[in-house]
């Protein structure tokens, strides 16, 4: 690795970043798409939510293996094949004749993407000395940030002009073209190792994950009196116990959760999950205010997280200078700071006049809030690691961010359904009220990760 040029090491982060960038974006692509979606399968809004949910669901089961596959196979041939899962499934999915094969496609694409991001975060990690990384995980931030916050913006302009499909006629050739980058630019990276896959350790992980984030989501929907919600709940948890324990007891683990022994590590970990929640549920939480509490079209709930996105894509890559610099422990503190003052604001200042452009401002100082946390606080945890240990730390960690965020996003987002569903049909000032709710339930979550961050040793 060495003996390549400035320029190829570049090409090299290019590809890798562009891979997961598409990865990402493709997750949130279809959400303003679900009208037509629905009326085209007859299906109904919480049939279509699994076009979502297959997505996350996918991608938590296989991120604990990744470790295994990065330690196993060459990066070239790693990422070639995960980009070939996304390409087939971006396939499936444009040519889908029902909704069942349309659901498949998500799940092709979420296997490429469980792979993709690990992948690319240990690439970066591996391609710049220590006293770099921060600017390397300000790149990445740019794509585990900005691509949720921009893909319903730009699948709404395209769903007001064309068909759904025209979602996967866009994303089908730029997967193409990244496939040829691989094939020419990529090199290995990764140091492979003697290991194996622990069959076991892999059901109780796809369970574990699959079950709980399942469980959670149902709740939403039916509530905790449904039996198969309770029971994936259940199933989820004592899967996740055996696998923990597992893991612990084998010589060489799938997930290897000694990483925790590193203290800063697992109040790295706690903090990512709190950050993480806060930025999908505010970026969920607001498109739905803008249609259902003011009454705007899905264009305009696109269009409230556009300048977010772009502050978020801004403040990580200023973040990852000011991590070389300073460390991650102040940035982080001022990150929690300003999602504090913003997740307060929301809660107080949200009504069904409110001007659209201090919604606007409100998310843009949220979103600066997250760009501040996100790679810093993750950079920070990585380097306490050995460079062995980095593809288990970067697995962990995105392991912990997709199930913990998405139960956090799921227990914030319960406060509007609480307080809006109580007459059956949306009455814009009932969900105004469970708006309100779950930004002080937000305020709360922001509050925890400032005491946190305070605990996190300087740097």
């Amino acid at each position: 690795m060495n003996r390549l040029s400035l320029f190829h090491r570049r090409l090299i982060v290019a590809t890798a970043l562009s891979a997961s960038f598409l990865s990402v974006l493709t997750q949130f692509l279809l959400i303003t798409a679900f009208p037509e979606i629905m009326k085209e399968f007859d299906v109904n809004s919480t049939e279509v939510q699994w076009l979502t949910t297959a997505y996350m669901l996918t991608i938590a089961v296989l991120i604990p293996v990744t470790a295994y596959l990065i330690d196993r196979f060459k990066t070239r041939t790693l990422m070639m094949s995960a980009m070939f899962l996304f390409f087939i499934g971006t396939l499936v999915g444009m040519l889908a004749p029902s909704f069942p094969v349309l659901i498949a496609g998500r799940v092709i694409q979420g296997m490429g993407s469980g792979i993709m991001i690990p992948l690319m975060q240990t690439v970066l990690f591996l391609m710049y000395p220590k006293e770099k990384r921060g600017f390397a995980m300000g790149l990445a931030g740019l794509v585990i940030n900005v691509a949720p916050a921009i893909g319903p913006p730009i699948s709404g302009v395209l769903i007001e002009y064309f068909e759904w499909r025209a979602l996967f006629y866009l994303t089908l050739p730029v997967a193409a073209l990244i496939i040829g980058m691989i094939y020419l630019f990529m090199r290995n990276i990764t140091e492979q190792r003697e290991t194996n896959i622990d069959v076991i350790s892999v059901i109780l992980s796809t369970v574990a994950f699959g079950g709980m984030l399942y469980g959670f989501n149902k709740i939403q929907d039916s509530g905790l009196g449904n039996m198969i919600t309770i029971v994936s709940v259940i199933a989820g948890a004592i899967a996740l116990v055996l696998f923990v324990v597992r893991q612990l007891r084998l010589k060489i683990p799938v997930l290897e959760l000694r990483v925790f022994k590193v203290p800063v590590f697992w109040l790295v970990v706690i903090i990512s999950i709190v950050s993480f929640s806060l930025l999908i549920s505010t970026e969920t939480i607001l498109p739905m205010y803008v249609q259902n509490a003011q009454q705007f079209s899905a264009y305009y709930g696109g269009l409230i997280v556009m300048p977010g996105a772009l502050t978020l894509g801004v403040m990580s890559l200023f973040a990852g200078n000011l991590f070389d610099k300073y460390g991650g422990k102040m940035i982080t503190i001022i990150g929690f700071v300003l999602l504090t003052v913003s997740t307060i604001g929301f809660h107080f200042i949200l009504g069904l006049e409110t001007p659209f452009v201090i919604t606007m401002v409100l998310f843009m100082v949220a979103m600066g809030g997250v760009g501040l946390i996100n790679m810093p606080i993750m950079t920070a945890g990585i380097n306490a690691l050995p460079d062995k240990l980095i593809p288990h730390g970067t697995a962990v960690i995105n392991t912990a961010r997709q199930f913990g965020g998405s139960l956090g996003l799921t227990f914030i987002i319960s406060f509007i359904t609480r307080t809006a569903s109580d007459s059956g049909a949306v009455q814009a000032t009932e969900y105004l009220a469970g708006v309100k709710n779950a930004f002080l339930v937000a305020f709360i979550f922001a509050l925890v990760g400032l005491v946190l961050s305070l605990l996190v040793k300087k740097d």
